[in-house]
């Protein structure tokens, strides 16, 4: 790995030192305490400490500014890259359920979409596009199987519910990860992706609730 910079180095070995954590992490905290708490401890450190925290230092607070570049011209491929996911997750996810919500599960789902979406884009997205602007194998493919697999935390949560089960949940990342991947690279920028994510949560994330809490 001599041709990688020491940055570069640090996000290629420690992102699956963190994927694995995470995948024991989630089951271990919901077996030990109640699933909510749990999950909430859980979910704290990783967007807290991975996402925000081993994110933030690994991109720096300098390189901010240009990483949520809105990306001008807007192009249709761009925008269709963002749009579409939100559209399709609202028909296969939120609008089956959506005389089953109450005010509580969509002000939770707003907050968690906000929080996730953001967190996941700046690290899993953020940092790899930052250091690795003109390898799309380390910028794109790399964090995108990671990304995926992360998701394995999520189906091992003690008795989780997804529409779909596991493999829904596991592809659509995969799915999802993907797009927003090839976004934030022809961008060069997590402006419309963070925007999408967002979005994407906020269809989705009514359902895991509703199923869950």
């Amino acid at each position: 790995m001599s041709r990688f910079s020491a940055p570069q180095k640090t996000l290629l070995v420690a992102t699956p030192l963190i994927v694995l954590m995470l995948i024991y992490l989630f089951p271990a905290l919901t077996y030990s305490f109640d699933k909510s708490r749990g999950v909430l401890i859980a979910l704290a450190i990783y967007w807290g400490a991975v996402c925000f925290g081993f994110g933030l230092t690994i991109i720096g607070l300098r390189n901010l500014k240009r990483l949520y570049a809105r990306p001008k011209p807007a192009n249709a491929l761009n925008l269709a890259l963002a749009i579409l996911p939100v559209v399709l997750v609202f028909f296969a996810a939120f609008l089956p359920v959506a005389t089953s919500l109450s005010p509580r599960i969509l002000l939770l789902a707003t907050l968690f979409a906000i929080i996730n979406g953001t967190a996941e884009e700046l690290f899993w997205r953020g940092a790899f596009i930052h250091h690795f602007p003109q390898d799309a194998r380390y910028a794109v493919l790399y964090p995108l199987v990671l990304f995926t697999a992360w998701h394995i935390a999520l189906a091992l949560i003690k008795g989780a519910q997804y529409q779909g089960g596991a493999v829904a949940l596991i592809g659509g990342a995969a799915i999802m990860g993907l797009l927003w991947g090839v976004l934030a690279w022809r961008t060069k920028s997590i402006y419309l992706s963070t925007l999408s994510h967002i979005g994407v949560n906020m269809m989705a994330f009514p359902a895991v609730l509703l199923a869950n809490v």
